[in-house]
Parts: structure tokens; C-alpha cells; sequence
């Protein structure tokens, strides 16, 4: 795998003239960020360093997510725009969240058409770039090198589409898809760790050693921040207990307490409020009993209002019965504003649900293909070269708006621990024979047999070197030497950090110049247009040959190539950009 990929690789910069800083005011800010208040005053975003007027070092970094896009100049502690990828208008229309999907044919609105969706996706790219220049950021796309923080899954077409919109809209004059792994590492001052991405749409596990992403040894899972928040709105619809708004001023006092809420109450806003302000994660991983092991199949593409009534009131109930008993947090209530009525509606939230709806995320439900994010790491370890493991576990860093609940990353240590130590001999098991007899033998080798069918007996032995580089509470001693070292950033805002450092650093992965996009696109038509004039002399003379017109074949003959046609692959139009799938194999 070549520097010049993925790594990152220092660029010339754009001009000599150099953006003006003041160093006593941008020092005095200096313990401002994402995590830490800001000093009163101005902020010394506009104070210090007045990108539009006086400079264009500064190049503009842009995190595109499939929900929330983050936007701003390097060289600053936090982006200056955080806002949704899918307009309030757009989301209304198709019932959805995403601005695009895992598989194009099964978003919303498209009706399976995989032209419709990726129409649709390109128009959306536009706007929201648009968006950026003209109404956040305020500056001029044809003078700002652009950095793109490119997920380890990112759809290709989508990579398309932003690449099209900044060159053939926007006339940018460069822009560099740089790993958001790695940039987050880099926020860190790491340059090797395996990064754990929990996203909206999925979560990533992606491996970088010395700079160098290893995108053939990444996992991923569904289970991400979509998959919450359709469980707890689920959970919130079965469980939650509803208070109706006063019908008159009598009834104040004296309202109706049903259980359950209304679907269209809970509403995409209602209920990432109810996940920020009122659910955390459980620091102790309990012990649950065998027999209470629930069959839940959560598929990934669903959602409460597609599901089955029965479906849903059956995942509610199992997990009622399951945490309701063991859970010490108390309830939590929500006023929900009305225009038609006298005052608000209020929503009580059972304590097990505040506590226990991120379980979806860390524990394997029985019946579920998808894994959970501890399984999806050590899965991600055993993939790896033995050499490394050690590296890549004393190095873990988790990042995403999900991982953000307070106590999830501290679970995420607990239930690893959990997966790496031995399973303890249990208290029932007869009195060992002696030793050097055939009954100790016998109970050796199914004792050997035993631990050899555990998945993870291979890195057993690494767990004392488990550390979280951003935990929060790390372990004490020699064991957590490592852990809760990264700086306080906020794990959703950590991938646009790195970017930010790496841009006023003027590093970069490979920049794509709009003069060397251009040449591509023209030769990758050039291409198309003579594979178009083959294809039509190849149907010729099939035809002369064999005496079958192509387009009278019937159902699979052309698929199968029953007859020998030999017919050819389709041709798409692209620019060559990088795609992960076509990474150096390590």
C-alpha cells in the first residue's frame, strides 16, 4: 500500500501569502473545544483568524456523514456548522433520516430504483455543498482546498457525487478524501490504533498502522445509531407512560395515565432528545441468567412503523420482563409542547429503558446475524497478524456521535475484559481423578476440548493489555498504563478535529486537482465511447453469425451465455477515484 494513498503525505501550499493570527488572543482561548467552555468574548474563530478576507491557507474540512455533516476551516478547535444532511421538507416527504443508505435501492422514496436513488443522492450532495460555501461558511469555493472525511464504508457513487459537485459545480481546485480513521488518531497524536467508528448507518472497525489505514482487515455491523434509536422508539411506543395535555383548565391536575405512546408523538427530534438527555449506559455488565436469553431479530433496515404490531409488543415485552427487575435507575419525564391545547403533554421514560436500551449495541441477541460492537472488535483482532494484536488492543479508540452516551465506553472495556478472560471452572464439576490414570485423562482432554471450542482462546492472553486511548475512567495500575490519554474531544467531533489538524498542517492524503479530474472523466468517456462502438459491431456480427438478434434473447440466455454469445460487461462512468475495495491486500 503506497504512501501516496492513504497515507498522509505533506502538499505544496496554495500561495505565499499566509493567514494573519493574533497570538495573544488565540491563546487566550486556547482551553476552548468541543468539551470545555468557552471564554466569554469573542470568538476567536472571527477574532484571530479571518479566513475570507485576508487568506486562503486555510482549507475548508467537511465531514459528510449520511445524517449530520460537520463544516469548517482548518486550524480551528470545533467546526463552525453542524447541521442534518436531510432537509425538514425532504425528511417529511420520505419518511427518512438519512440523506442516503448502505444499499441505494432500499432508501426511501425510491421504490427499489437504484437510477431514482442515485439521482436523488447526487441532488442532495449539491444542495447541502452548496449550503456550506454560500450560506455557512461565506467564502468562495474556487480559492479553498477541500478535505473530505471519508469514511472506511463510504459508498463509492456517493464518493462520486461529492467529487462531481465540488469540481463541476463548485470549481474547487482541489480535494483530498482523507480516512476519518485516521484523522481521528491523528486528533490523538497517534499514528497507529484500531478505531472504532459507531455511526449512524454502521459500525466500523478500522485498523491503522503507521499512518496507514488497513481497509482489507476492517469490519463492519449494523448495529449503529439507527438501530437505537428505532429500538428505543419502540421501547418508548410498548413501555413508556403517556400523559394527554389538559383539555380544559379542570384538568390540570387530574389527567388520564395510559401506557404506551403514540407513534406519532415520537417524532426523529423527540426522541434523540430523549437518548442525549435521559439514557446512559450501565457501568457493570450484570449477569443474567441462561434461561432469560431473548430471541429478538432486529433486522437493520426496518423501522417501528414498518414492523408488525405483534413483532414490536413482543421485543418490548422481552425486554421488560429482562431489565425491569435489575434495573436502580429512576424515571425521567418529557414535556412535549401542543398548539391546540392548554398546556404540554408529558412523557414519564421507565428507568430500565434510560439505562438498558444501548444493550442492542453491546450484547449478541440470539436469532440476530448482526454482531455486537465488543464481538465486531474481537473479530477484528482475530483477523489481525499476531504480531500486531498487541499493538492494535493497547491502542483501542472509539469514536462517533453514539459512543458519546455517558458510560458507553467504559461498558465497552467491561464486556471486552469479559469475552478475554477464561470462563471460570464451574463449582459443580465431580472431584479430578488422579493424575497419570485413564479417568484424568480422559477428563484433561475434555477439558482441552472444551476450552478449544470458545472463539476467543486465542488472545486470551491479551487481556492485560486492553486499553481504550479515550476512556474516561481508566483502569488503574500498570494494566490501564495506556488508557484515557487522548485528548477530551468529543468522540463525535473527533474525525473532524484530526482534519482540521491535519489541514493547517498542509497535510493531506493524495490531492485530486480539478485539472487531473477533468483528464480522468475525459478519459473514462473516451473509454466508454469506443467500448460503445465494440459492443455494437460485437452484436453485428453475433448476429450475422449465429442468426439471433441480442435483443430478442430470452430470460437468463444472456445471463448464462447459453448460446456462446460472449458477450460483455456493462460500462460505467467514473472518474477513478479511489475506492477502498481496491486496496493493497496486507
Amino acid at each position: 500500500m503506497s504512501g501516496s494513498e492513504t497515507g498522509l503525505v505533506p502538499g505544496p501550499s496554495a500561495a505565499s501569502i499566509t493567514t494573519p493570527t493574533k497570538r495573544a488572543a488565540f491563546a487566550v482561548s486556547a482551553e476552548a473545544g468541543p468539551s470545555r467552555a468557552r471564554p466569554a468574548g469573542a470568538s476567536p474563530a472571527y477574532s484571530s483568524r479571518r479566513h475570507s478576507l485576508y487568506g486562503i491557507e486555510d482549507r475548508v474540512v467537511i465531514d459528510p456523514g449520511s445524517r449530520i455533516w460537520k463544516v469548517g476551516f482548518s486550524g480551528e478547535p470545533e467546526p463552525r456548522f453542524v447541521f442534518y444532511a436531510l432537509d425538514e421538507a425532504d425528511s417529511v416527504d420520505t419518511l427518512s433520516t438519512e440523506a442516503w443508505d448502505l444499499d441505494i435501492s432500499r432508501m426511501r422514496g425510491v421504490n427499489g430504483s437504484r437510477s431514482e436513488g442515485d439521482r436523488l443522492v447526487g441532488v442532495r450532495v449539491i444542495k447541502k455543498l452548496r449550503e456550506t460555501f454560500v450560506r455557512h461558511l461565506m467564502t468562495d469555493p474556487k480559492a479553498r482546498k477541500i478535505i473530505i472525511l471519508e469514511n472506511t464504508y463510504l459508498p463509492i457513487g456517493v464518493k462520486e457525487h461529492i467529487a462531481r459537485a465540488l469540481f463541476d459545480n463548485l470549481q474547487v481546485p482541489s480535494v483530498s478524501f482523507t480516512s476519518s480513521s485516521l484523522l481521528a488518531l491523528a486528533a490523538c497524536g497517534r499514528i497507529t490504533g484500531l478505531v472504532v467508528d459507531i455511526g449512524w448507518l454502521e459500525t466500523t472497525i478500522t485498523p491503522v498502522y503507521h499512518s496507514r489505514p488497513l481497509y482489507t482487515l476492517a469490519q463492519s455491523t449494523p448495529s449503529a445509531g439507527r438501530r437505537l434509536h428505532n429500538h428505543l422508539r419502540t421501547l418508548l411506543h410498548h413501555c413508556a407512560i403517556y400523559i394527554p395535555p389538559p383539555s380544559s383548565l379542570g384538568d390540570i391536575d387530574d389527567r388520564p395515565r395510559s401506557p404506551g405512546v403514540p407513534q406519532d408523538i415520537l417524532s426523529d427530534h423527540f426522541i434523540e432528545t430523549v437518548l442525549t438527555e435521559g439514557c446512559f449506559v450501565e457501568k457493570e455488565n450484570l449477569a443474567l441468567e441462561q434461561d432469560e436469553s431473548m430471541d429478538v431479530d432486529t433486522e437493520e433496515h426496518s423501522s417501528p412503523n414498518l414492523w408488525e404490531d405483534g413483532d414490536s409488543t413482543r421485543i418490548a415485552k422481552e425486554w421488560k420482563r429482562r431489565y425491569e427487575n435489575s434495573s436502580s435507575a429512576k424515571a425521567m419525564s418529557f414535556r412535549l409542547s401542543t398548539k391546540a391545547n392548554l398546556g404540554p403533554a408529558t412523557i414519564i421514560v421507565p428507568g430500565w429503558i434510560r439505562e438498558r436500551v444501548a444493550e442492542i449495541l453491546l450484547n449478541d441477541e440470539d436469532g440476530s446475524e448482526d454482531r455486537s460492537v465488543p464481538t465486531l472488535i474481537l473479530d477484528c483482532l482475530l483477523k489481525l497478524p499476531i504480531d500486531l494484536r498487541s499493538t492494535f488492543i493497547s491502542s483501542l479508540l472509539v469514536a462517533g456521535g453514539t459512543a458519546s452516551l455517558p458510560g458507553f465506553i467504559p461498558r465497552i472495556r467491561v464486556s471486552l475484559l469479559h469475552h478475554l478472560l477464561p470462563p471460570p471452572l464451574s463449582m459443580n464439576e465431580p472431584i479430578r481423578s488422579p493424575l497419570n490414570t485413564l479417568a484424568g485423562r480422559k477428563e484433561e482432554t475434555s477439558l482441552w476440548r472444551k476450552r478449544n471450542q470458545e472463539p476467543y482462546q486465542e488472545i486470551y492472553g491479551l487481556a492485560s493489555k486492553l486499553a481504550i486511548i479515550n476512556d474516561p475512567a481508566p483502569l488503574d495500575g500498570s494494566e490501564g498504563f495506556n488508557g484515557g490519554k487522548a485528548p477530551r474531544w468529543s468522540t463525535g467531533l473527533m474525525s473532524w478535529v484530526g482534519g482540521s489538524l491535519a489541514g493547517s498542517l498542509k497535510t493531506s492524503s493524495q490531492e485530486i486537482t480539478r485539472e487531473s479530474y477533468d483528464t480522468l472523466v475525459s478519459i473514462s468517456s473516451s473509454r466508454g465511447e469506443i467500448y460503445k462502438e465494440e459492443l455494437e459491431t460485437s452484436e453485428v456480427e453475433v448476429a450475422a453469425t449465429t442468426g439471433i438478434d441480442i435483443e430478442e434473447l430470452k430470460v437468463g440466455q444472456a445471463l448464462n451465455d447459453e448460446l456462446g454469445l460472449g458477450r460483455r460487461r456493462g460500462w460505467k462512468e467514473n472518474a477513478g477515484l479511489p475506492d477502498w475495495s481496491r486496496a493493497v491486500k496486507v
